[in-house]
């Protein structure tokens, strides 16, 4: 936990610098007129549940749990005859994952600084700066790794670091615009100039490309990856995407060509999504994987794309079209190449550095582990062993050889964490342990299609049907590159469909309140889910590989109800995935003075309205219900 000393001087000098009128201005200076506007706001997430993170290791499901291994030397399975029996000698212990486990109040707890500079040099050119600036707190239970001895590669892997994030080794930056350390950054979202001249609009300098507005879904808003360290997905919903989307030096022209039509075009650096670190609250890649990230790979890279967008009678019709890097990454099993020895058995680690695994007590203890985080994580437990087998061939050097079955599967591993445990594991019966799974993310370049149509109804004033405005997207990414669920070597290639129908409606029902602002909205997607990962893999639990589903489906219901005064205004935002998990944000908005604006929402999350919570997205973050509040001062 950090020294709340720090927390206490970030906000000291926020509000120190807030009583230098500099901060909130507008005027002219040497000719070129000037404004400049931001805020500082509290954040802070109390847990409304008892669960802790599962991907994190204060938050393993088999922390302090006493497991059954039971391993043995098959001979059929070492001789390859894939007999339908056991042909061995058993090998059997009792381990208990060494983790404390958490015990935390909160998930989140933030300061945040933000100013924006606008400058007008002339009628044609201008420029825009926005600065933003965020310190945690960390008022969390944290993992420290000599706790359970751990001595993990990697620059990530000891104490959580909660914005560094660039090279396995060394930690860093990937943001080419943001510095940062273990609980702060500081970057500039917005740092562009504009040229303007009649038609034509040219904007070169970091910055967004957001070309959708609906709430969760994305199927045309494809320019930008996010940043998910601070808050996952789980924000004030209405804001959308404006703060995950992650900015990127790029140059953008739009041209307008009619009345009617406008054509838009962008050249973009490749910014990959960032994911939260290990062992940070919203962290969703288990803690027990290793990951090597290749930006280095892609860093170079440009994104383009168009958009022409207009209108043909009563119908808005647009076409996109985007070549990109995918942000989201793919993944697949790495050689660790870390040279740990099991306990009492020399020479194993020079073998295992030729594979994905790695010696040390955070990673995974025993087959119930394995197929448990298996599932949770949409691979494939069965055949991802095989995979490290077959695409390592040192393992089978480790007397590894491919299975048949969930069966088999589970007696090799266990075979495996009792050894890790060292000969100490095998003779006393009292088992330690683990291995760390080393993956690699890399980046594929894809050709994404769209287009999509617009319609505005007519009826009778004040009906439901009177200005009810209807959006249909779609599009089409041949041959998209996915992670495999066994996290072999090749990557699964499939064609892509992703299609949203979204209805507006602004509706009044009370001449003393404003009007009720109504959203309903319907995804689509072939071959994943709202979070890129392949369907193949959904549906695997701790005693069956995953069969798979065909389509993922999402509802959304959103509304907004400002008050009379619009000094409060009510918002309820629901994200259902159609195969049995629930998101539910309500929230109220509070502005007493025009300075002060406080925010308030609660997170309810639902992942067990069917009967395989592996097959709907909730259950990746079940976890996370919290009351949030943000407390904004404006200047």
């Amino acid at each position: 936990m950090k020294n709340n000393n720090q927390l206490a001087t970030a906000i000291t000098l926020a509000t120190l610098g807030l009583s230098n009128p500099a901060w909130s201005a507008n005027g002219e200076l040497f000719g070129i007129d000037y404004s400049s506007s931001g805020f500082i706001r509290v954040e802070a997430a109390a847990k409304t549940v008892g669960e802790e993170n599962p991907f994190n290791q204060r938050g393993n499901v088999f922390n302090g749990e006493a497991v059954d291994r039971n391993g043995g030397v098959n001979a059929g399975t070492l001789l390859g005859l894939n007999l339908p029996f056991s042909v061995g000698l058993p090998i059997t212990d009792s381990a208990t994952r060494n983790g404390e486990q958490a015990n935390n109040d909160f998930n989140f707890t933030q300061v945040r600084l933000e100013n924006t500079l606008q400058l007008r040099f002339s009628d044609n050119w201008s420029a825009t700066a926005k600065i933003r600036g965020i310190f945690d707190a960390a008022q969390y239970d944290e993992f420290d790794p000599s706790s359970v001895n751990s001595n993990a590669a990697g620059f990530l892997y000891g104490e959580p670091n909660y914005f560094e994030y660039d090279d396995y080794k060394t930690g860093g930056e990937q943001n080419r615009l943001e510095v940062a350390g273990d609980n702060y950054m500081v970057d500039f979202p917005s740092l562009y100039v504009d040229y303007q001249n009649g038609p034509i609009l040219v904007r070169a300098g970091n910055q967004q490309i957001a070309w959708g507005q609906a709430l969760f879904f994305r199927v045309m808003d494809v320019a930008n990856g996010l940043d998910l360290r601070r808050h996952l997905i789980l924000d004030f919903a209405s804001e959308e995407y404006a703060d995950e989307r992650i900015s990127s030096p790029a140059v953008r022209v739009s041209y307008q060509l009619n009345a009617s039509w406008e054509l838009d075009m962008f050249a973009q650096a490749f910014q990959p999504t960032i994911y939260a670190n290990p062992n940070t609250p919203y962290n969703v890649i288990p803690s027990q994987f290793t990951v090597h990230d290749r930006y280095s790979d892609a860093n170079e890279k440009i994104n383009s794309g168009f958009r022409l967008k207009g209108n043909i009678g009563d119908f808005g019709l647009q076409f996109m079209y985007t070549n990109r890097y995918n942000p989201d990454g793919v993944i697949r099993w790495t050689a660790s190449n870390v040279n740990r020895d099991a306990p009492g058995i020399p020479g194993s680690g020079l073998i295992l550095s030729q594979t994905p695994l790695e010696i040390d007590p955070t990673g995974v203890w025993s087959a119930e582990e394995w197929f448990t985080y298996a599932g949770m994580a949409r691979l494939d437990g069965v055949e991802g062993l095989n995979k490290l087998i077959t695409d390592f061939p040192a393992s089978q050097l480790l007397l590894a050889r491919p299975v048949n079955g969930i069966a088999a599967a589970k007696e090799e591993l266990d075979l495996f964490f009792i050894l890790t445990g060292g000969a100490g594991s095998v003779v006393t019966g009292n088992g330690m342990g683990g291995l760390r799974g080393h993956i690699e993310r890399e980046y594929k370049r894809e050709d994404i299609f769209g287009t999509g149509f617009s319609y505005i109804f007519s009826g009778e004033p004040g009906s439901w049907l009177d200005q009810l405005i209807l959006n249909f997207e779609v599009s089409f990414t041949p041959d998209r590159v996915f992670t495999s669920p066994d996290l072999g070597q090749d990557y699964l290639v499939e064609d892509e469909y992703i299609s949203a129908l979204v209805l507006e409606k602004y509706q009044r029902f009370s001449r003393s309140f404003p009007a009720t602002y109504f959203v309903f909205q319907w995804m689509h997607r072939t071959e994943s889910d709202l979070f890129g990962r392949h369907l193949s893999g959904m549906g695997g639990t701790v005693n069956n590989a995953p069969e798979g589903v065909d389509g993922w489906d999402g509802l959304v219901l959103a509304l907004q109800q400002p008050f009379p005064g619009l000094v409060w205004r009510a918002d309820l935002s629901v994200l259902y995935d159609t195969r049995g998990g629930i998101f539910v944000q309500p929230a109220l908005k509070w502005k007493p003075s025009g300075n002060w604006n406080i925010e308030a929402f609660y997170t309810y999350i639902d992942d067990d309205i069917s009967s395989n919570a592996n097959e709907n997205i909730m259950q990746t973050f079940d976890w996370a219900e919290e009351f949030g509040l943000r407390v904004a001062y404006q200047f």
